[in-house]
């Protein structure tokens, strides 16, 4: 757990820092800050959605002498599996906001045409792509929590 505060606690740029010298600048370093940057909400709510398992299940999937892996893979994350859509989505969140930040280092995408406009002072350009983030944002979550309510169902 303090690996994971850690890691949510710091900036977004300040994990382009040991990711440039090694990788270089582009795609491969923006990938590794963003990955780095977006996976703590999906460790945490996994371990949470697992945790929230009431007790009586697993004594019982033991009582009928269910495996660790049976029981991980056949009660504690179907019954956690709202939980843990939850931190998919959040995970899902927190990377899109990193597509401006990746731009900066030369990677492309939707977040190379905010950077773009940013340096030629083209504000409605900006707005444009900003907005197209957005919009991919908001279709994102609504399709992780259609699969949520699908599962719960």
């Amino acid at each position: 757990m303090p690996v994971l505060d850690f890691m949510q606690t710091m900036p977004a740029f300040v994990y382009l820092i040991p990711a440039i010298p090694f990788f270089g600048i582009g795609s491969v370093s923006a990938i590794f800050a963003t990955v780095i940057f977006s996976m703590p909400p999906a460790i945490r709510f996994t371990t949470l959605g697992i945790r929230q398992v009431p007790g009586e299940l697993i004594e019982a999937a033991d009582a009928y002498g269910a495996t660790r892996s049976q029981k991980l893979f056949k009660v504690q994350l179907p019954l956690s599996l709202p939980t843990v859509m939850a931190g998919i989505n959040q995970t899902i969140m927190l990377a899109l906001s990193m597509v401006v930040i990746a731009a900066m280092i030369g990677a492309d995408g939707l977040g190379s045409e905010v950077w773009r406009a940013i340096q030629r002072l083209r504000p409605g350009d900006g707005f444009e792509a900003g907005i197209a983030v957005v919009i991919l944002a908001m279709l994102l979550d609504r399709l992780t929590q259609s699969l949520r309510k699908k599962r719960k169902s």
